[in-house]
């Protein structure tokens, strides 16, 4: 009797515990490279090619170029690789490109959230992200992609342009490559992902939540360092998926 109930107990105890593990959600992020490696280690090599993507449906993505020399960002399978010749910045919207850092997911369907007022600076949309995902019941803990469309009042970007002679890497001189700039008034779609691990997604130390952009007019691409906001955007948070 007594090895009967042992034997019921861990049957117990093995069915609550299998019900506390969280499963995999279908819009779960993959990481390609580690942004402490391309700093400590000056690691700027290809790990992975946009091409080996290319199939993948309903693909949403934020990553650097091989080498520094631009951003991507890939909005529902479609790629926008800003990079900078000649003083400006060059859109290109082809597959051909390669990155040393990526970070991507798959999502079929999106939950549409209006964003309030209230949230006008890149802090405030960083803890509005946060509290919408758990409102959710999206793990904050696991890299997850977020998406902001609309029109934003301000959009302070950059596209990195390393210099291949320059051996000796800093997060300052990469934040520092480069141009900059600022879009006022700008309609775009930002590509986000988040994680309160921010390795995870890329991130610098001072942030969870890591965005690039493009413009509806695909004038304007790259990184978004700062974010104003005046109420013209939508949040959309993924939603699980059980057709892949």
């Amino acid at each position: 009797m007594k090895i009967q109930r042992f034997a019921t107990s861990i049957v117990l105890y093995l069915v609550l515990f299998l019900l506390s593990c969280n499963s995999p959600e279908s819009y779960n992020a993959t990481t390609i490279g580690q942004e402490e490696d391309l700093i400590k280690k000056g690691d700027m090599t290809t790990h992975i090619s946009l091409k080996d993507l290319q199939g993948n449906p309903h693909l949403f993505a934020i990553g650097s170029v091989t080498n520094l020399k631009g951003f991507i960002v890939i909005d529902d399978g479609k790629p926008f690789t800003s990079s900078v010749q000649n003083g400006s910045v060059v859109i290109d919207s082809t597959w051909n490109t390669d990155a040393t850092l990526l970070v991507y997911s798959q999502v079929e369907q999106w939950k549409e959230i209006s964003i309030p007022d209230t949230v006008k600076t890149y802090k405030n949309l960083e803890g509005f992200v946060l509290r919408s995902a758990i409102e959710n019941k999206i793990d904050p803990d696991v890299a997850f992609p977020f998406l902001l469309k609309g029109m934003a009042n301000s959009i302070h970007w950059r596209v990195s342009d390393w210099d291949p002679n320059d051996k000796v890497v800093t997060n300052k001189k990469v934040k520092s490559s480069g141009l900059k700039g600022i879009a006022d008034s700008v309609k775009t779609t930002i590509v986000g992902f988040y994680c309160t691990k921010e390795y995870r997604v890329l991130a610098e130390h001072d942030t969870k939540m890591h965005l690039h952009f493009v413009s509806d007019d695909r004038q304007v691409s790259g990184h978004a360092d700062d974010i104003s906001l005046n109420g013209g955007m939508k949040l959309y948070l993924p939603e699980e998926s059980h057709s892949k």
